[in-house]
């Protein structure tokens, strides 16, 4: 049974017709060479119509070919069109955006969805901004947000807003791979605090839960706090510094040159995100996107092995 011809297909076609090889217009639409031959091979095999002549060594269209080169550009572009019109009427190419987002969620999921959402939607304006928690509700309830993500268990019992949670990544505490602390075989939260410990603004309760777990009365675990991700990371590759971070390897880029320390009795760590807006308040266009966005992002992370 023959399949269905897709746009996709029409598009190795073109591609194939404006760079003058396989290899070319391969690279041009990210496939390798292989497969674009067999994308046009299947058109060719769903259409019953040879168009590329290979007996010359190069890319030549048959009369065939060329009919249907000119068709794919007209549907093409009307696809193209298509696509414009929807955008417009979403308000996506001349609406507006506003997110808020945790540090923890800005150093995985915000980074992230920011880089799809401009490649998707490039004339979207877009503003990003991170704080803690009290601080984006305050501004989602004056709305100056459209939305925020971040940990929500402080937020349980405020009134007026619509919380969706997402899934829970893990936490971990990270250092610089030659960190004197990987060299032993335990390594307890005592010992972790022999060296700098930087993390950002914690939950009211996660941060009670950590001043409860040392003996020590003249500092807290964190005796660095800090919000940005980036700056943590510098914290850990140059001050020997202790980090907390999600383990979240395919959204955050900033624990790639650092490596988990695993900690006694802080093995199963969890963020508990949520996606806020407010109750009764119909999301515009641009955020009902970024919102299955962000739900895409999260249903394709793996956890690390052994959670």
């Amino acid at each position: 049974m023959k399949r269905k011809m897709q746009l996709r297909q029409l598009q190795h076609l073109v591609a194939l017709a404006e760079q003058g090889s396989f290899g070319r217009a391969a690279q041009a639409v990210h496939l390798s060479q292989p497969a674009l031959s067999r994308s046009i091979d299947t058109l060719e095999d769903n259409l019953q119509a040879r168009l590329i002549d290979r007996a010359y060594g190069t890319v030549r269209f048959t009369q065939a070919g060329e009919l249907v080169l000119a068709r794919a550009r007209e549907l093409l572009a009307d696809a193209q069109q298509i696509q414009r019109d929807v955008l417009q009427l979403e308000g996506l190419a001349i609406g507006s955006l506003a997110v808020g987002l945790g540090p923890f969620a800005a150093s995985t999921l915000g980074r992230m969805a920011l880089s799809l959402m401009t490649q998707r939607h490039p004339q979207l304006l877009m503003r990003m901004e991170v704080a803690d928690t009290a601080t984006l509700s305050e501004r989602l309830h004056r709305r100056q947000l459209d939305l925020f993500i971040a940990d929500t268990r402080d937020l349980k019992k405020q009134p007026g807003l619509k919380l969706a949670r997402l899934p829970d990544l893990p936490v971990s505490f990270f250092v610089q791979p030659k960190h004197p602390l990987r060299r032993l075989k335990q390594v307890t939260l005592e010992k972790a605090m022999r060296y700098p410990v930087a993390g950002p603004n914690l939950p009211a309760e996660v941060a009670a839960y950590f001043d409860s777990q040392i003996q020590r009365d003249d500092r807290g675990v964190f005796n660095v706090t800090c919000d940005d991700a980036g700056t943590l990371r510098h914290l850990a590759l140059t001050a020997n510094a202790v980090i907390l971070a999600p383990h979240a390897p395919a959204l955050n880029t900033d624990t790639n040159a650092l490596v988990p320390l695993p900690v006694a009795g802080f093995a199963r760590m969890q963020t508990h995100y949520s996606l806020v807006t407010l109750a009764g308040r119909t999301p515009s266009a641009a955020a009902t996107v970024y919102t299955r966005l962000v739900t895409e992002l999260m249903g394709s992370v793996r956890q690390p092995a052994g959670r």
